[in-house]
């Protein structure tokens, strides 16, 4: 599959962006593996290669919207669409989030990145998991909206204090919120020396515990940035990306902090779904933007990279 996949890609003039929470085999065949924030210079770059025609994102459908609004001129499939409950869940509807700006006129509003497409509607920026501190203090203003993930929300509140008003009825990532506080203390227990990495969707009490709570990408960066210096690292994040960092430096010690950190909407990107999506092209699905939205997504996206504080 493999091979077929890639002289399917030659064929095509398509090349792979994939976010590294997608199964591991599809790392292999991926042109371009990231975070969420790694997505979107991936993008970029895509979008000003002349020998690109296709684009297969294995991701969910907010990275294809953000890609379609991106790079319009190319061509943005997906193997099958595939929603992030969170992103789309009905208590981040457009009618309840207006009715909440409506309770504070006049203060900026943050949403998520992966937030459903109503919402970078009504939004002034956007953020992404461990950017929103970065973000809101980077805003003139006193006080900032946000809506998002809860355990994000609220491990921001407490850097933040009353210069962010959550919403108060932010989803939770079922995923990250499996990890308990007793996985970190088992693990402490077992890795005497090692350093904990949680993702900041984890619950407040993992945060604490951990060493950190950082977005993947940031945490690729850490470590290689500690070099020698650190030799045993457990992750609380999800299992693609403890997958990859286990592969890239197997002369380190890389423990999961629980098996319970799986996201199924990204794995059901599996080699024989690309493969089948590559062999019938025409039928692989597609995203639709307005223009308009297409550009105010566009302009959210490039403010927050363009932003100093990331």
């Amino acid at each position: 599959m493999l091979e077929k996949i890639e002289e399917l890609k030659k064929l095509h003039n398509a090349v792979v962006i994939a976010h590294h929470y997608a199964p591991i085999e599809t790392h292999e065949i991926a042109d371009y593996l990231s975070d969420s924030y790694g997505f979107f210079t991936d993008v970029k770059t895509v979008g000003e290669r002349d020998d690109v025609k296709v684009v297969v994102i294995l991701a969910p459908t907010f990275f294809a919207e953000m890609a379609v609004a991106m790079i319009p001129h190319k061509e943005i499939i997906m193997p099958l669409l595939s929603d992030c409950p969170v992103a789309i869940h009905s208590q981040l509807s457009f009618e309840k989030i207006f009715d909440f700006l409506g309770q504070y006129p006049n203060l900026p509003f943050v949403c998520y990145g992966t937030s459903p497409l109503p919402l970078k509607l009504l939004a002034d920026y956007i953020t992404i998991p461990g950017r929103v501190v970065e973000t809101i203090e980077s805003i003139d203003s006193p006080q900032v909206l946000f809506a998002g993930e809860k355990n994000c929300a609220d491990e921001a509140f407490e850097h933040l204090g009353d210069r962010i008003i959550n919403y108060p009825h932010n989803p939770i990532c079922n995923v990250y919120n499996s990890a308990v506080a007793e996985d970190v203390k088992l693990a402490r227990d077992k890795y005497k020396n090692c350093t904990i990495l949680v993702h900041p969707e984890c619950k407040p009490e993992v945060a604490h515990l951990a060493d950190r709570a950082m977005g993947t990408g940031d945490m690729l960066k850490l470590i290689e940035a500690n070099g020698d210096e650190i030799d045993t690292y457990v992750l609380g994040t999800e299992e693609g990306f403890y997958e990859r960092v286990k592969k890239a430096y197997p002369n380190k010690t890389i423990i999961h902090l629980t098996p319970k950190l799986i996201c199924n909407t990204f794995k059901v990107f599996r080699l024989e779904v690309i493969l089948h999506s590559l062999e019938n092209i025409e039928l692989a699905p597609r995203i639709k933007l307005n223009q308009a939205v297409a550009d105010k997504i566009k302009q959210l996206f490039i403010d927050f990279f363009n932003n100093p504080a990331h």
